[in-house]
């Protein structure tokens, strides 16, 4: 039997704060920026404080909490490939501090000849896309303006254009602006054809879909996915990279260091077998714990039935915004979801500046939203309809002035904690901001691109004991 919206709550850290917000007084805060990070889940916080107790360093210690710390990595590392139907026979599983991390790893270890080609995508957050320029050729799949899906037929005529020198294809397990899941078995499937190997970034799938790397063989398998622990319900510095065994024992190890070696000398070295030759320097076992805590909770919670609430809090979603006057929601605006996609919601208000509505949910309702263009310039671009001479118009602008007044969206997102409530309390607050506007007079930092009210400020420094 599933458990119930007030009992999943009840698993999640920090839901009855109360926030001091604009005019006076407190208010449950809502939390809808879980695209960006989630609160941590009881149980993980609850196993990270245990651990504390035993804390130790992991590998070669033969004192008992050093033996103790060292099972607790190695057990979580199983837990890790558990989850993503890993084949230990074939995949290994290396832990990094989060997907930005893993990818760049891979970037740094993947073979690379002179002529090859990363073909990645027009949807992709910076961290998948940054990191191949420095390979070597990177091209894009474009998208398509009327939803901001991925064009797969685009992808494939690239992967026929290049006729085999696409050694990788990086693509997205679900975009962190629109929530699109791009076809990933469909796209394996047309990238092993034409010789090419498949890396998904999980960042923004792995807490609200159930996600297989397939068997080994399987034209449809994946082979490299990367992910974080703090979009997880597990915000402890952990993420991990997985893939082919022998991808890894083949590579260049980076980072390089201490616990990455068998012997050093002048001259030689001895490198670890996979994956300790990709972990080089103390490894970080409490969020290596917290990861496979959060995994363990999301299993028991069962990511089908995960899914299934997230879609039922989109389409409420989508229904309540597409009723409210000079509210425009960007992506698919189908509440039928007839293609599935994770809950995230880019929204724009007609006559209000996407940060200063991000200011007002936060300031004077006590809703956590995040706004810009989340690390997708390129995405968010095209979504907006800005052209390329608009973007380097940006561009010049953030080299003279700073970050303020770039163009960008406000973002919805939701985690497994979230109610058709927050939905609800959502879609008043935008009805009330868009039909009498702010409450208070609200200061611009050009430099930032934030707006905060005048006469007020949050006293931090009293909540963190810092």
């Amino acid at each position: 039997m599933s458990p119930t919206i007030s009992e999943i709550r009840k698993m999640v850290r920090g839901l009855d704060q109360e926030v001091p917000v604009l005019g006076g007084g407190r208010r449950p805060y809502v939390n809808l920026d879980n695209a960006a990070t989630t609160p941590a889940f009881r149980s993980v916080a609850d196993c990270v404080a245990g651990a504390l107790e035993w804390y130790s360093s992991v590998h070669r210690g033969t004192g008992f909490k050093s033996l103790l710390s060292t099972h607790a990595y190695n057990c979580s590392r199983g837990a890790v490939a558990r989850f993503v139907g890993a084949d230990p026979a074939h995949h290994a599983v290396i832990f990094c501090s989060n997907t930005t991390d893993a990818i760049n790893r891979l970037c740094r270890c993947f073979p690379h000849k002179e002529d090859d080609v990363v073909l990645t995508t027009i949807m992709e957050h910076h961290s998948n896309m940054l990191p191949w320029r420095f390979c070597g050729k990177v091209d894009y799949a474009r998208i398509k303006r009327s939803d901001g899906s991925l064009d797969t037929e685009h992808l494939e005529s690239k992967l026929r254009e290049y006729n085999g020198k696409v050694r990788l294809v990086a693509v997205t397990g679900a975009s962190n602006i629109t929530g699109f899941i791009p076809p990933i078995r469909e796209i394996a499937s047309v990238a092993h054809r034409y010789g090419a190997k498949v890396l998904v970034d999980g960042a923004q799938l792995m807490a609200h879909r159930p996600v297989s790397m397939g068997a080994p063989g399987d034209s449809a398998s994946i082979d490299f996915l990367a992910f974080s622990g703090h979009k997880m319900y597990a915000p402890f510095g952990s993420g991990a990279l997985v893939g082919a065994r022998q991808c890894f024992e083949d590579a260049t190890p980076f980072p390089v260091g201490g616990g990455a070696v068998e012997l050093v000398t002048l001259n030689e070295v001895e490198w670890a077998d996979v994956p300790e030759k990709l972990e080089a320097g103390t490894p970080n076992l409490i969020g290596v714990l917290a990861l496979a805590k959060a995994i363990q909770t999301l299993e028991e919670l069962g990511m089908e039935n995960v899914a299934e609430h997230e879609r039922a809090l989109t389409r409420k979603a989508l229904r309540a915004l597409a009723v409210i006057p000079g509210i425009s929601v960007y992506g698919d605006t189908d509440p039928a979801l007839p293609r599935d996609r994770v809950g995230v919601i880019p929204i724009l208000a007609e006559k209000i500046n996407h940060a200063l509505l991000a200011a007002i949910l936060s300031y004077e309702y006590g809703i956590g939203v995040r706004h810009g263009c989340f690390c997708a310039h390129p995405y968010a671009g095209q979504l907006l309809g800005l052209s390329d001479e608009e973007m380097s118009a940006y561009a010049a602008q953030v080299r003279a002035v700073g970050h303020g007044g770039l163009p960008g969206f406000v973002r919805i997102s939701f985690g497994v904690y979230n109610t058709a409530e927050d939905v609800e309390y959502l879609a008043q607050a935008l009805r009330e901001i868009v039909t009498r506007g702010p409450r208070g007079r609200y200061a611009f930092d050009a430099s930032t691109g934030q707006y905060t009210p005048e006469g007020f400020s949050y006293d931090f420094d009293s909540l963190l004991g810092l």
